[in-house]
């Protein structure tokens, strides 16, 4: 729908000038992500357990987000859900039915191996609610991978209290190695 509103304001009035039509598609995206906020707090996402009839859709959502986030991969494919994901629990974040992230978890150790939201619903807090349930889970804090150069996602896991306890450069792409500091948020840590 964006891109149909912003191609029917240059064909049919070719006046605006392109920082014009910047600016409304700048304020089109604003209304658009207000408007998928108030749907997560009208209609809570509920995370649930992966079945597998969900493959499909997870497998879309890991490609269209890694399309977005991740260009330096090369050819990406549905395929490579299942084979990144084999093993591990993955949950879903379920909004209006429809899978809009999920996480992967490896479970013995404690580690986040995927973590990835449809771009149309990032930054509406569903990452934080899949980050806040994998913590129910753990038996100790949970570590993960960020690749260096995913600003964007080493930013949200700072946010959420996990912070860099090693690095790769010798891999490609290089990583970060982050360790999560809120031990007051895992229930199964406090019995010990």
């Amino acid at each position: 729908m964006k891109k149909l509103f912003i191609c029917l304001i240059i064909f049919t009035n070719c006046e605006y000038s392109v920082k014009t039509i910047l600016q409304l598609n700048y304020i089109f995206k604003i209304k658009f992500k207000k408007e998928k906020y108030a749907m997560t707090q009208t209609n809570k996402v509920q995370i649930l357990p992966a079945k597998a009839e969900d493959t499909l859709q997870l497998a879309q959502v890991y490609l269209h987000s890694r399309q977005e986030t991740f260009p330096w991969v090369k050819h990406p494919t549905h395929s490579d859900f299942e084979r990144d994901s084999k093993g591990e629990l993955t949950l879903k974040a379920v909004l209006n039915d429809k899978i809009v992230g999920f996480i992967s978890f490896y479970e013995q150790d404690n580690f986040v191996h995927l973590l990835f939201i449809d771009p149309e619903y990032m930054h509406l807090g569903i990452g934080r609610q899949l980050i806040d349930h994998v913590r129910q889970l753990a038996t100790a804090p949970v570590i993960l991978k960020c690749v260096r150069k995913n600003t964007n996602a080493l930013a949200f896991y700072k946010a959420q209290g996990f912070k860099i306890i090693g690095k790769s450069s010798w891999e490609s792409p290089a990583y970060f190695t982050l360790q999560d500091t809120r031990k007051e948020d895992y229930p199964h840590f406090k019995l010990r």
